[in-house]
């Protein structure tokens, strides 16, 4: 059985999230105060997907040299990264999303799939929104070709 608006809704409520939801796109508002910014949270309900999405997390470079940067940097993380990943939008603006499918979509998933979000915006901000603005600035988190990272916490997920 697939994920319908009803068990999304239960999902919030059971993780506690706020939220409002528009009946006529099937997508639920909300956000969350993470440790150095605040998040909009849009939560997408499709056929088959349940979509989290932080857009923009942060806006489109400026500057040529900082689009490669941060290019490169965003390339390395998504190789890291457990169920997000960031994608760039047709203004160049950086997404972070998670995509679950709605297929059997049980109470765990949806909470791994915002633990997920959550934690990877908290974690990368900085980077990202650094390496948008300034072609010198040298990211804080360094990804390694063996990096075999997991999130902290209950069940592999955030604290």
């Amino acid at each position: 059985m697939s994920a319908n608006v009803e068990t999304i809704n239960d999902y919030f409520k059971r993780y506690e999230w706020h939220y409002e939801y528009d009946t006529s796109t099937r997508t639920w508002v909300t956000g969350f105060r993470g440790d150095i910014n605040n998040f909009n949270v849009l939560v997408h309900l499709a056929e088959d997907w349940l979509y989290f999405i932080i857009s923009p997390f942060v806006n489109a470079p400026s500057k040529e040299e900082c689009e490669r940067n941060l290019y490169h940097h965003l390339l390395r993380i998504n190789h890291a990264m457990n169920m997000a990943k960031f994608s760039i939008d047709g203004d160049h603006d950086v997404v972070l999303t998670v995509e679950l499918p709605t297929e059997s979509l049980d109470y765990s998933e949806f909470s791994d799939g915002i633990n997920a979000l959550s934690y990877y915006a908290d974690q990368h901000y900085m980077d990202v929104l650094n390496l948008a603005q300034n072609p010198n600035y040298q990211p804080q988190y360094q990804v390694s070709d063996d990096d075999d990272w997991r999130p902290p916490g209950p069940e592999g997920g955030p604290n």
